[in-house]
């Protein structure tokens, strides 16, 4: 590629700069092609003097521009999208001209590091197969350990083919011969999901393929001197790319240097992996990966000979093994106190949870920026095409004005619900999020952050869902409630849940905390420090709505987000989580349990008064409900200034993301819906929402009780305003009565004005 192709511009004191396009070096990894425009910038949340990394695949030359999102349009009384583009102050632009197109290579396995292996007498695993291999031509089959390269180097393999057949393959590790495959007559199509000890043995040229401890066929080998190959779990490789990837679960995996006898065979069939040793042939190992991480990148061997696996694409850790009952993981379980537990890794053929595309770009964000909204935009040269829009916020975890309020954006929730699909295409690799299924059917645990967010746009004011309203509850709610607080003159700073995940503490050097629209996943530290912060006598708002409902972990480092959802019963039949029977996947591999905050001993309604009732989205008019007042004289109504009602009692009637402010999703007491009561003391419901019996789902002995709007003074310390709906902050744009609630609060919280 020419390298005069760039161009650098600064905006001020912004500075944007095309990087140098990097040699096209390609993995050694089967490639799923991305023709299209993508892109994400990393990090989401960047500090003024730091840099921002734009990732593009472009398949043409394009510009680049970034710019600062306007804070006016937004307040309008009717939604302008037309007049919020207009709004928006450029800062720096730059032009590639030459096209910067990357693929993406899906897929997780394991490569085994160390010495090659000789031809084994024996190789044994336990495996746990969810989803066949697609049949391409007549040669299709998964891995669940091998050395074949295809079709140069083709050493053994154990494998499972298209149809469900186990089998085997053990060559002199030259060229493929079709002669050398060794595959059972049974299919293990009606057994997807259950456990399968699958073993081979070899001596001289007779193979034996074993399945649960019976010889299930018999074959040939190659005879001759034999090549070793590169040894991979839940993969093989076909022409050099990693390939033949496994849509399974593996556990226990052994090499042995000899034939093992019956004997020995059916003592790996009958252990169930359940000791951490082998049952039988210890000094014949040449490898053993039992399988039991809990967390990290590498597999250990624990033969002794050094042949760790490199955990390419990060499968799911920690997970039971195939002795591990399926009544485990209930409320008061221990994993670290149940010999039965085992352990096992999940494989899957579309895991990916960074693209690692080069920087097509990269922005250097002045000292002295404001934190806020900002985006950068992509547009393709001669194109007609929509151009790429990627968000991002200066954060400033430090304020610069004493007494300031910190405005939290759920750029967490942003990545869980952000590649569902939105026009009806998927490309493997680039849909994982918590509200999709991976090509085996099994949720995805891992949710990376360095992948497009195709659903986190600056501009799109519509529901994915239905669209008889205008709504987005991702970007749009914090856009909303930066604007007011600056159309107020309020001393405010943004950060985002990395921020503040990475650093509870930040909370103290801030007068109220500002949680608004969608703020659902919740890591351990953010939770604590919110709780630490009230504790200490911090203040907070919430115009959330089902807010801190999951628990999910977060790793700095990788930018990995880990979810593991549970279904619990009287749910009703459209939650699709992890049912009981399979709660022993739920521990995440921080060590602690996943799934709601209050099934966990640590209910939000504790920390911020409310829970999570249900949720609307039928998007028509109808579906929404204001707030009636129920304490008219309480001083949050009076003080310093009057907040105006309608008639009956009304406010929040109006909204930008639909009608009302109660709608999409909302929060109520926690004795709506049988939980505990609060204790009354400190605690005012200051208005309510009655929607009549509209829920999509609703947990409620009422299924019309709305959004409940309290005041709270914590009897553990704090002050909390909570108006629980994800369309507060539409309201706060736009609704006299709430903005009038809302600046009586601050006011009341110490918050800066002017």
């Amino acid at each position: 590629m020419p390298t005069d192709a760039r161009e650098s511009v600064s905006g001020g004191n912004w500075q944007l700069r095309v990087t140098d396009a990097p040699p096209d070096l390609i993995p050694s990894h089967r490639a799923v092609r991305v023709a299209s425009l993508m892109g994400y910038v990393d990090p989401i949340g960047v500090k003024p003097g730091e840099v921002l990394r734009v990732h593009l695949s472009a398949p043409a030359a394009h510009e680049i521009s970034v710019g600062r999102l306007g804070r006016t349009a937004l307040l309008r009384p009717e939604p302008d999208d037309e007049a919020d583009r207009a709004e928006v102050t450029w800062l720096a632009d730059a032009t590639s001209a030459v096209a910067r197109r990357h693929d993406v290579h899906p897929g997780s396995y394991g490569a085994a590091t160390g010495e090659p292996l000789d031809r084994p007498g024996t190789v044994s695993a336990w495996v746990r197969v969810w989803h066949l291999p697609d049949t391409v031509e007549t040669s299709s089959w998964a891995s669940v350990v091998s050395d074949l390269d295809y079709p140069e180097r083709c050493g053994w393999a154990i494998g499972i083919d298209a149809d469900g057949h186990p089998g085997c393959y053990v060559g002199d590790g030259g060229h493929h011969d079709r002669v050398n495959w060794t595959f059972s007559g049974a299919s293990l199509l009606n057994r997807l999901g259950e456990w399968v000890h699958i073993a081979f043995t070899v001596e001289g040229e007779q193979v034996q393929l074993w399945v649960d401890g019976n010889v299930e066929a018999e074959g040939r080998a190659a005879a001759g001197a034999y090549t070793p190959g590169a040894v991979r779990v839940a993969a093989a490789a076909q022409s050099g790319l990693v390939d033949h990837l496994l849509d399974g679960d593996v556990s226990d995996v052994s090499v042995f240097s000899r034939t093992l006898t019956r004997h020995e065979v059916v003592a790996l069939t009958e252990s169930r992996a359940m000791p951490a040793a082998v049952p039988s042939a210890r000094d014949a190992l040449l490898a053993h990966w039992p399988l039991r991480e809990r967390s990290g990148t590498v597999a250990a061997d624990v033969s002794g000979h050094g042949r760790d696996l490199d955990l390419v694409n990060t499968p799911v850790l920690n997970l039971p093994g195939p002795c591990a009952s399926k009544s485990i993981g209930r409320p008061g379980y221990d994993p670290d106190a149940d010999p039965t537990r085992g352990g096992s890794i999940r494989f899957s053929s579309d895991d990916l949870v960074d693209c690692g595309w080069p920087a097509a770009a990269e922005v250097t964000v002045p000292e002295d920026a404001d934190s806020g909204t900002y985006y950068v935009r992509v547009a393709l040269a001669g194109a007609e095409d929509e151009p790429l829009e990627l968000p991002f916020v200066v954060v400033r975890p430090r304020p610069r004005r004493l007494k300031s309020v910190a405005l939290i954006y759920s750029t967490f929730t942003w990545t869980t619900y952000a590649r569902r699909a939105t026009d009806g295409s998927s490309i493997p690799g680039l849909m994982s999020s918590a509200y999709t299924r991976n090509i085996s059917g099994r949720l995805f645990f891992n949710l990376g952050m360095n992948i497009p967010l195709s659903r986190v746009r600056p501009f799109v004011h519509r529901s994915h869902l239905r669209d008889s309203t205008v709504h987005q509850h991702l970007v749009r709610p914090e856009r909303h409630a930066e604007s007011w607080l600056h159309s107020e003159g309020y001393a405010y700073e943004c950060i985002t849940d990395a921020e503040l995940d990475a650093d509870p503490g930040l909370l103290e050097q801030f007068s109220a905390l500002m949680i608004v629209g969608h703020n659902e996943y919740w890591t351990q530290n953010m939770r604590d420090g919110v709780e630490r912060y009230l504790d200490g006598g911090g203040n907070v708002i919430c115009y959330s709505g089902n807010t801190a409902f999951w628990r999910v972990g977060y790793d700095q480092r990788t930018k990995v987000i880990e979810t593991r959802k549970t279904t619990h019963p009287g749910e009703g039949t459209g939650v699709a989580w992890l049912p009981p029977d399979e709660w022993g996947e739920r521990w995440h591999t921080d060590g602690r349990p996943g799934g709601k905050w209050s099934y966990l001993g640590q209910a939000p309604s504790e920390l911020l008064g409310l829970e999570t009732l249900g949720w609307i989205d039928s998007g028509d008019p109808t579906a929404f409900a204001p707030f009636e007042v129920r304490e008219a004289d309480h001083f949050l109504l009076h003080e310093p200034e009057r907040v105006p009602l309608e008639e009956g009692g009304l406010f929040g009637t109006r909204s930008h993301d639909g009608p009302a402010v109660s709608g999409y999703e909302v929060d109520g007491l926690p004795e709506i819906q049988g939980m505990p009561a609060l204790d009354p003391k400190g605690l005012t419901v200051l208005g309510h929402a009655d929607h009549g019996p509209r829920f999509v789902a609703h947990w409620g002995a009422d299924t019309g009780h709305g959004a409940d709007l309290i005041y709270w003074e914590r009897p553990s310390g704090g002050r909390v305003l909570n108006a629980g709906a994800t369309n507060t902050p539409g309201s706060l744009a736009v609704d006299p009565g709430l903005q009038a609630l809302t600046r009586n609060a601050l006011h009341h919280m110490g918050v800066a004005k002017g």
